[in-house]
C-alpha cells in the first residue's frame, strides 16, 4: 500500500513544469487613500540594511533570497497610522514561502493578492515575489474596509501575476489538507542538505502524511542528496532499507512522524513521511 500510495503521487507530480519570474524593481507601488497623506518618504532596505528595520527577524527574511523593502507610512487628520512594507524576494516560490511562514493556519483569508488574511489591525498577502505586510493603529470600526481597499490597489499596482508556484497544480488532491502548502527555500527538516523544498500534508487513512519534492538542475543533484540524506541517518543509527527504488528510514529528528520514504526519479527527488496517526 505504501509503495503503491508513493507511485501514485510520482507519477502525478512527473508532468510539473516550474515558472520562477524574477524580482523587479523601480516601480512605485503605494496608493493614495481618502483621509490619508504620506508620511514622509518611502524608505528603501536592502539584504545588508534590513537589520536596521527588522533586526530580530531580518534572517528568516533573508533566507527566502530577500532582494529589496519599500516601506512608507500614512497618517490621516485625526491621527490614524498604517505602515506598509512591500518586501520583493527573488522569485515566486521565496515570496510564497515568506508568506506562508507568518500566515495563519486558521486565519480570516481574504482574495488580495494571491492570496491574503486579516487580523485586527493587520493585512498581509502575496503576489508573485512580493510579499506586502499592512499594519495599522487607531483606524476605528472602520479599519477592516481601509485595510482591504488599501490592500486592493497596491495589489493593482503590483507587475506579477497572481498564482501560486506552479508545481503545487500537479500534487495530488485526493487527502490534501487544504492550506498545507509550504516553500522552504533553506534547511527543510533542520536539514542543511534539503533545500529548495515544495511541501503538502496530507490525511489518508487516518493518517498525517507530509509529502515533499525537491526540483534539482540534474539527476546527479538529486542524487547527491538523497546520499546525503541516507549517511545522516544512518550516522545517527537508523537503519535504512531500500525496496523498488524506495529508501526508507526513520529519520533521527522526527521519529514520532512515521517511517521516511524518498525517491529520486528524473531531476527530482521526493519524500513522504508515513505517518503519525
Amino acid at each position: 500500500m505504501k509503495i503503491k500510495l508513493i507511485i501514485l503521487m510520482i507519477a502525478i507530480m512527473m508532468s510539473a513544469s516550474v515558472f520562477l519570474p524574477g524580482a523587479r524593481d523601480g516601480i512605485d507601488l503605494f496608493v493614495k487613500i481618502d483621509g490619508f497623506s504620506f508620511d514622509g518618504e518611502i524608505e528603501t532596505y536592502t539584504p545588508d540594511t534590513l537589520f536596521e528595520y527588522i533586526n530580530g527577524g531580518a534572517d528568516l527574511f533573508l533566507n527566502f533570497e530577500f532582494v529589496k523593502l519599500n516601506s512608507l507610512r500614512y497618517k490621516s487628520t485625526k491621527g490614524a497610522e498604517i505602515t506598509v512594507d512591500i518586501y520583493v524576494h527573488a522569485d515566486l516560490p521565496n515570496g510564497f514561502g515568506i508568506y506562508t511562514q507568518e500566515r495563519s493556519e486558521e486565519g480570516n483569508f481574504i482574495k488580495t493578492g494571491t492570496e491574503g488574511y486579516y487580523e485586527e489591525g493587520i493585512l498581509n498577502f502575496f503576489q508573485g515575489p512580493a510579499y506586502v505586510k499592512i499594519s495599522s493603529f487607531d483606524l476605528g470600526e472602520d479599519e477592516e474596509q481601509i485595510l482591504k481597499k488599501l490592500a486592493h490597489g497596491i495589489s493593482e499596482n503590483i507587475p506579477y501575476s497572481k498564482g501560486y508556484p506552479e508545481i503545487f497544480s500537479k500534487f495530488p488532491s485526493e487527502g490534501k489538507i487544504p492550506g498545507s502548502e509550504k516553500y522552504i527555500n533553506l534547511n527543510f527538516l533542520g536539514h542543511s542538505f534539503l533545500n529548495r523544498v515544495y511541501s503538502g500534508d496530507y490525511l489518508i487513512g487516518g493518517k498525517t502524511l507530509k509529502f515533499f519534492v525537491i526540483n534539482s538542475d540534474s539527476v546527479s543533484e538529486s542524487e547527491k542528496v538523497l546520499s546525503k540524506y541516507t549517511e545522516f541517518a544512518k550516522g545517527k543509527g537508523a537503519i535504512v532499507k531500500k525496496e523498488n527504488n524506495i529508501i526508507r528510514f526513520i529519520d533521527p529528528y522526527y521519529k514520532k512522524e512515521g517511517e521516511m520514504n524518498v525517491l529520486v526519479s528524473g531531476r527530482m527527488l521526493f519524500g513522504m513521511f508515513l505517518g503519525k496517526g
